[in-house]
């Protein structure tokens, strides 16, 4: 001990000396033989304490980490980990459950374990281990798999139709028959989520029953539901598909309700596989140069394990895909490009692996997706909300809407745009007719700075590289209002000299706005003829990337 470190020491014991006898002066004898039996007893319980716990240590329960510092250790702190054995030079071994599966064993002081645990700590517990236990190796069960290839496939199938099977020409069986790789197959699924919640309607095709492809799904599984119960749920057996399965479509049912708004879809380097699933590195950052490293996920396989032809001297490895919440895990949708852009250097690989092992040990892996982070699954799904309830929903509360006042000069403008259509005699919607369609070039601030939107006018079958293209410019983000919109309509049908059947526009809040405006100008001028507009959902993400490729 150094010289300085003894004069701190003999210095901090004379304070200690001086306290107590400051304090204790102010006691008569009584009393200190009272404070006395007081330390004898405080000193009994707290040995008595230390007993206690050292004897729930050796039940060799499940036991909560705390307080380490070394840089691995703060690490694991907070995490729950099961005594295996007992005290071994001060040392308790332990071993932590990761949620990949993998087993991490650890000896720690008695002091870095606390053996009471919370009834809350005790139920993630019990959900972390039903996770890992979910199945034997990182697919979904099997009767799971099967349903959710044929929701996936039947939700393609529905844009294919929608779209006058311009990917794939033949009928459902056939469709599905398709190897998941096939060109048809493929662009179909881009446009899955740029259409899931649109009518074919709105969006410009004609398919007979007029529903989203996400309530035609809904229906087809809620019409076969029994033949799907006795096939796939007693397949998939599991806990929350309730007896017999009797659960399993309507928990495809409630899962699909969010694959829209919760699903996660990028690209992601497959670092490697574990027991409960395949550990993906999301890519951040510009498209070239150095990648950031995102989220670290865990994902499962349907009928074989994602990166499962993927040597592992190849690993990690850059893919595009998608990943879709269901039951209290993430799944992939079948279908991955495999990335070469980014060459794999040491020094990217080690990257890699440290942002892995840390998220791993940290547990802020990403296994579900966020409706069940809020609890959606702690009880069972709700009876089916069918189509045409909903279909019947949307309508009333449509009707209920209250009609949008536009000013005196949107009306003015309005009144010119229906005159014209007067003019020429519209009379409305036909088969044949051109469709306007007016959509930003891009939809965010970054890749549309120029605050562009396109015009096209377009005749059925034909492509969308334009039959005529014209621009122009909004003010301010999020996107133009009815002021600028209105009067570039107006130019455009005289330019073309025509009145189409359908305006598809991009805003989605300008549809009723300009479907009111355009009617109480037809008011004005006793013309009761409809110009029809509906929403023209942007692409989605999916769609992007495709077509960027």
């Amino acid at each position: 001990m150094e010289c300085s470190d003894v004069t701190a020491a003999t210095a901090f014991e004379d304070l200690g000396e001086n306290v107590s006898h400051n304090v204790l002066s102010h006691f008569h004898l009584a009393e200190l033989d009272s404070i006395r039996q007081v330390s004898k007893f405080m000193e009994s319980a707290c040995n008595t304490r230390k007993e206690f716990i050292h004897g729930k240590l050796n039940e060799r329960k499940s036991v909560e980490i705390m307080g380490l510092t070394s840089e691995r250790g703060k690490q694991i702190n907070g995490r729950l980990a099961v005594v295996t054995g007992p005290i071994n030079n001060g040392r308790y071994p332990l071993k932590i459950q990761h949620l990949t599966g993998e087993i991490e064993r650890v000896s720690l002081k008695a002091q870095n374990i606390n053996p009471f645990l919370k009834p809350e700590q005790e139920a993630k517990e019990k959900s972390r281990l039903d996770f890992i236990n979910y199945s034997s190796d990182a697919k979904v069960r099997e009767g799971h798999g099967r349903l959710l290839d044929q929701v996936l496939m039947t939700l393609r199938y529905a844009v294919n139709v929608m779209n006058g099977c311009t990917f794939f020409e033949g009928g459902w069986e056939s469709f599905m028959r398709l190897p998941r790789s096939h060109q048809g197959v493929m662009m179909s699924n881009t446009q899955v989520f740029s259409l899931y919640r649109v009518k074919p309607s709105s969006a410009g095709y004609k398919v007979t029953g007029d529903q989203p492809i996400l309530d035609s799904t809904v229906q087809s599984l809620i019409d076969f539901e029994d033949n799907a119960i006795n096939y796939f749920g007693k397949m998939a057996a599991y806990e929350k598909d309730g007896r017999g399965g009797k659960l399993i479509i309507r928990n495809f049912v409630r899962a699909m309700e969010s694959w829209d708004t919760e699903r996660i879809f990028g690209e992601f380097w497959i670092a490697r596989i574990c027991k409960s699933g395949t550990v993906v590195v999301q890519k951040k950052g510009p498209e070239f140069g150095e990648p950031e490293l995102g989220s670290v996920f865990l994902v499962k396989g349907i009928g074989s394990q994602v990166g499962e032809q993927v040597p592992k001297s190849q690993m990690p490895i850059l893919t595009r895909t998608t990943f879709l919440p269901l039951y209290d895990m993430l799944v992939y949708d079948g279908l991955m490009i495999m990335d070469n852009r980014f060459p794999m250097t040491p020094a990217l690989k080690e990257r890699i692996h440290k942002h892995v092992e840390k998220a791993i040990r940290e547990e802020t892996l990403i296994y579900c997706g966020e409706s069940a982070r809020k609890g959606l699954w702690n009880e069972d799904p709700p009876e089916h909300d069918t189509s045409d309830s909903r279909k019947a929903k949307e309508e009333d509360e449509e009707e209920e809407a209250i009609p949008y006042e536009p000013t005196s000069s949107q009306l003015r403008l309005a009144e010119k745009i229906m005159k014209f259509a007067k003019d020429k005699k519209y009379q409305g919607r036909k088969e044949g007719q051109a469709v306007l369609v007016v959509r930003k070039i891009d939809f965010s601030k970054e890749e549309n700075p120029n605050n562009i939107v396109g015009m096209n006018w377009l005749y059925p079958n034909q492509s969308f590289n334009g039959y005529d293209m014209d621009y122009f410019f909004f003010k301010k983000w999020p996107g133009y209002t009815l002021d600028e919109l209105l009067p570039e309509l107006l130019k455009k049908l005289k330019k073309m000299n025509e009145i189409p059947g359908l305006f598809w526009i991009c805003e989605k809040s300008l549809v009723k706005p300009l479907k009111d405006t355009l009617k109480a100008a037809g008011g004005k001028l006793a013309y009761n003829e409809t110009l029809h507009v509906e929403w023209y959902p942007p692409p989605s993400a999916e769609e992007e990337a495709y077509h960027s490729m």
